[in-house]
């Protein structure tokens, strides 16, 4: 609180991506892929996971280690990586990404969470989806159209050990943020099914749809963050 009654707001809240891109690097795991049926399949642009890492950690360290926070959102968006779509001499297929907004949130509640004492330094991100479609809207439509052929989804059968895999050490917390369109319920319920046991933050009202960490105006995007911020510390304290 100022002087004049003014409440301060947190450091958090006010870290440009500037400054947040001094600590942080960002990268992705591309790839194409058929989709649905048939040679003829339409290949699409998808991405598996995207790590949130500091600049100093080795790729091989990034690649490697447990994240401190896991994160579930939509699909990748507009994600691309800065130079090549895949690099088989880097861990993983890892390559640099270009960051978006989200990302950046992300490494603002990894920041609220080391003012509650927590060292969170990491963040790995998944997606329902890994269809790299910019607009909700179209990635909705896709889903309607590849139907049962739900190969581009981490929760989807036919990739299930993978799922079990990353999502293995149960005291990882994760972080749900996929949003509140009922079209991804189904995709919604298999992802809280394969991360049942870990400690769960986010926003959500009916436990199955969680507010996506980047709402359209500022002021519910600062208001996210010092809500989540609030989970966090309750956890920090557990």
């Amino acid at each position: 609180m100022t002087a004049s009654g003014v409440p301060v707001q947190p450091n958090y809240l006010r870290a440009t991506a500037a400054q947040l891109l001094t600590e942080w690097a960002v990268y992705g795991r591309y790839y194409r892929a058929r989709i649905g049926p048939g040679p003829d399949a339409p290949i699409e642009d998808l991405r598996d996971r995207l790590e949130i890492a500091p600049h100093e950690w080795p790729l091989a360290e990034v690649d490697a280690r447990e994240p401190d926070l896991l994160v579930i959102m939509m699909n990748p968006g507009a994600s691309k990586p800065l130079q090549a779509l895949w690099d088989g001499d880097n861990p993983g297929g890892l390559v640099p990404a270009q960051p978006d907004r989200t990302q950046y949130q992300i490494m603002r509640l990894l920041r609220a969470a080391q003012a509650s004492g927590l060292p969170w330094r990491h963040a790995r991100v998944f997606n329902l989806s890994d269809l790299r479609t910019p607009k909700s809207a179209e990635m909705l439509a896709k889903l309607d159209l590849y139907g049962p052929y739900d190969c581009h989804s981490l929760f989807s059968f036919a990739r299930q050990a993978e799922c079990v895999r990353w999502f293995a050490s149960r005291a990882t917390p994760v972080l749900c943020g996929w949003g509140l369109n009922p079209g991804l319920s189904d995709l919604a319920a298999r992802a809280l099914l394969a991360v049942a046991g870990h400690p769960i933050l986010g926003l959500s009202e009916d436990g199955l749809r969680f507010r996506h960490p980047l709402p359209q105006t500022q002021n519910f995007q600062q208001q996210w963050l010092l809500a989540m911020a609030d989970q966090i510390g309750a956890f920090s304290r557990t």
